[in-house]
């Protein structure tokens, strides 16, 4: 019997070096939850506004609240751009990221960035998720990709050192 072509549920961080071309929320919710559940001890996400049907869903949050506790080398970083629905509505990650301050980081984009019409998530230096629109689910994801991360961890950081906390989330009671 020939070998079956990975698909993103068998996946292995670091290892399972094929592309993946995603199409819905789901695909994105379970290609993100996967990469997070393998992660050791880096986590960057780059988003719009925290994605709800990604980023505030159950599948995503305990493998999210698993490495930030679990791993005491554990450092996760997320840039945002727009909190304004999140103030309005609430985000289960923000209220976990309130609880785990010395492993979760949230700063809002700077000038520069405000506009930065891609959404990606970096694991370890090897796995990425990315969709170049924010407002549809085309995505691209891979598991074993350190280069196109190299490329995408340049622009993370330059966000990241460009934008400041986001306080106005930090005053929020969820």
């Amino acid at each position: 019997m020939p070998d079956q072509a990975p698909t993103f549920q068998n996946a292995i961080l670091g290892v399972t070096s094929d592309t993946f071309y995603l199409q819905d929320p789901a695909e994105n919710l379970a290609v993100a939850s996967r990469l997070v559940e393998q992660a050791n001890r880096e986590l960057q996400i780059f988003t719009r506004d925290l994605d709800p049907p990604v980023f505030d869903k159950t599948a995503f949050l305990e493998p999210f609240k698993r490495l930030a506790l679990n791993s005491r080398f554990a450092r996760i970083r997320i840039v945002l751009q727009d909190n304004s629905a999140i103030q309005k509505t609430g985000h289960r990650l923000v209220t976990l990221a309130q609880r785990l301050t010395t492993t979760v980081e949230i700063r809002k984009t700077g000038e520069t960035y405000q506009q930065f019409p891609e959404n990606f998530m970096l694991v370890d230096g090897c796995g990425y998720l990315h969709r170049s629109l924010p407002t549809r689910y085309d995505a691209v994801a891979a598991f074993n990709a350190r280069p196109r991360v190299h490329q995408l961890t340049e622009i993370f950081d330059e966000a990241w050192e460009t934008g400041e906390p986001d306080a106005e989330l930090w005053r929020l009671h969820l």
